[in-house]
């Protein structure tokens, strides 16, 4: 492919500094984050045009009038520009039970982002996350690239080069290749999402001022990131949150993945 041929030409720009904070990703999520661009934040403005202020009759999946209410509030506050994130929190604490269930009962997801549209936040995915495994998916991503990235930019690049953020670029979309997974099921680079799995939809990764990330799920564009480390973290987070079994031919670009998030020895 040509964006892996022309990776040595690439790597000119100088890396923005990487920032975990759990408070951190609230403010992108509420303010945006991109330097010289007009797309607003992926955070807070991930809008589907499925979602709906006015609350439709949900006949399944719920218990009682008390679900109905957080559902409703959940679904009218995503449609705001403003949002009351402490009162988000709670209120996706507090319904995480249907939540699972409806998962679990391998409901449509369509369905799921329906009633539950801060899914669609990438702030919001990382923290359902983290409800589950009680780990930090967006922080390991940042350490697991961090460590990782020279060593596999050394297989493909003889000269070493500062670690800047096209690097870590490379590195993230180099990961399927490393492991002998097939690539199209981790990562669209300038062409259409075809796979119905968890997938990245990578624009002009090696543009600074034009690169673009997107979480797909079932073909359609479930969350837009801002950089390649939260788009990995968001696809490994996707699979866990929404419980879509791993893909035989990207397993082991995951299972090492995983290995990192939750420290345990891959087999």
């Amino acid at each position: 492919l040509l964006w892996k041929r022309a990776l040595k030409d690439r790597f000119k720009y100088v890396r923005r500094p990487i920032e975990d904070d759990e408070q951190v990703l609230r403010n992108k999520c509420k303010f945006g984050h991109r330097r010289g661009q007009t797309r607003k934040s992926s955070f807070a403005e991930n809008k589907p045009d499925d979602v709906q202020v006015q609350v439709e009759e949900e006949p399944v999946h719920r218990e009682g009038s008390a679900m109905d209410v957080h559902i409703k509030w959940l679904k009218q506050e995503y449609m705001k520009t403003q949002r009351n994130w402490k009162e988000v929190d709670n209120r996706m604490n507090v319904t995480i039970e249907i939540r699972r269930k409806m998962i679990s009962d391998k409901a449509p997801l369509k369905d799921i982002l329906r009633l539950f549209p801060f899914l669609r936040c990438p702030y919001q995915l990382f923290r359902e996350f983290q409800l589950l495994t009680h780990m930090d998916i967006y922080k390991k991503t940042v350490e697991i690239l961090e460590i990782y990235s020279e060593d596999i930019l050394s297989l493909y690049v003889q000269k070493s080069l500062p670690l800047t953020d096209m690097k870590m670029t490379a590195a993230c979309l180099l990961l399927p290749d490393v492991f002998g997974d097939d690539s199209s099921l981790f990562a669209a680079v300038n062409e259409e999402v075809k796979v119905v799995t968890p997938v990245l939809a990578v624009k002009n990764p090696f543009n600074v001022n034009s690169c673009e990330f997107a979480l797909y799920v079932e073909r359609e564009e479930l969350a837009q990131l801002d950089d390649c480390t939260m788009a990995l973290a968001a696809l490994v987070a996707a699979f866990h949150v929404f419980d879509i079994p791993c893909p035989k031919r990207i397993h082991r670009t995951l299972n090492f993945l995983e290995s990192l998030v939750f420290d345990v020895r891959s087999p």
